[in-house]
């Protein structure tokens, strides 16, 4: 198995087989003959990659989007026959990673692996970010999707997100929800719970996830919404009173927010992979191929399941098309509930 090192469906072969057969019937052609008569971009296709690929991750070691990527790298090494180097670039909301995924050069062998917060709510967070995702990146697949788990501690009055609401609407102002920070993902999910339900619940904002979860077990606050808890929810030392979007498997029974009083509402996160602007289309497919097939085995998906994630396979296009539509949505709901990233 190609190593995986750590340092911080084409449909082109159908020329190809037509040339090979015939070196068949001829029985003249050498294997190195007919390669040499191949267009440039097809013998490419036949030695993709040729290189080890970098997988940048725009964030420190340990956190979610890190875990995705160390989980994909042994295997897509595996299946590609070259190694995978796992680089974490960190820094400015995940502005930096991405950078350096947008100006690596265009053959294929960077890929970037990013969430919502480092593609979508980043380019809101800072005006000055160096891309444009629409014009700066290919979309290659997504991996996978996560609920954002709201917790309370045991003692909390509302053992259900009903209870909670009905809690919330019967005194305005009175209850506080913790987050990671100001315009992280929890933050936005709070505003759009707010709107969507009717409630007015104070935000409390911390500097990342880690501090908010000390405070809501010191008691200091009364919900967290950040996905640092769900080890906690699993341990009895919280109870988690819903999921902001579709069930999770670690979770089954937890139901989701628009199960629990607020039809339609759903709010989660997803991760995908992208590359840069004019990678070749071989290389896309590739790796898309590749994806699809290791999000089909049972063994790559429990272990996503056991982490709290979801599979999530897409096409390019519709990856793509996934990603303009949340930077629209969360666009407008930053605009409307005036959202500061400071």
């Amino acid at each position: 198995m190609p190593p995986v090192t750590d340092s911080s469906p084409s449909s082109h072969a159908t020329l190809t087989e037509v040339l090979f057969k015939r070196r068949s019937l001829m029985g003249a052609a050498s294997a190195g003959a007919v390669a040499a008569i191949l267009p440039t971009g097809l013998r490419a296709q036949s030695t993709y990659p040729s290189k080890a690929v970098t997988l940048v991750v725009p964030n420190p070691p340990g956190g979610n989007t890190d875990i995705l990527a160390r989980i994909f790298a042994v295997p897509l090494a595996k299946a590609l026959g070259q190694p995978v180097v796992v680089e974490n670039r960190a820094g400015a909301g995940g502005v930096i990673g991405m950078t350096a995924v947008a100006r690596a050069p265009a053959d294929g062998h960077t890929l970037g692996i990013g969430n919502l917060s480092d593609l979508v709510v980043s380019r809101y967070a800072q005006p000055n970010v160096p891309y444009d995702p629409a014009k700066d990146f290919i979309a290659v697949s997504t991996l996978a999707k996560v609920s954002i788990v709201v917790t309370a501690l045991p003692a909390f009055p509302a053992n259900s997100f009903q209870e909670f609401l009905a809690l919330a609407k019967a005194n305005p102002g009175k209850y506080k929800c913790g987050t990671a920070g100001n315009g992280t993902l929890g933050h936005l999910c709070l505003e759009a719970l707010q709107a969507a339900a009717g409630v007015d619940i104070v935000h409390v904002p911390y500097r990342g996830g880690a501090p908010a979860l000390n405070d809501l077990l010191g008691g200091h606050i009364d919900l967290l919404i950040d996905g640092t808890a769900l080890s906690q929810v699993k341990a009895g030392k919280l109870k988690a009173l819903a999921v902001t979007a579709d069930r999770i498997p670690v979770l089954p029974h937890v139901p989701s927010i628009g199960e629990s009083g607020v039809p339609g509402f759903s709010f989660g996160n997803y991760w995908g992979l992208l590359m840069p602007s004019g990678s070749p289309a071989v290389a896309v497919n590739r790796v898309h191929a590749e994806i699809k097939r290791l999000l089909e085995q049972p063994e790559i998906r429990q272990q996503l399941e056991n982490l709290g994630f979801a599979p999530l396979l897409s096409t390019p296009t519709e990856y793509g098309q996934a990603l303009q539509k949340s930077y629209d949505q969360i666009g407008q709901l930053v605009k409307k509930a005036k959202i500061t990233f400071d």
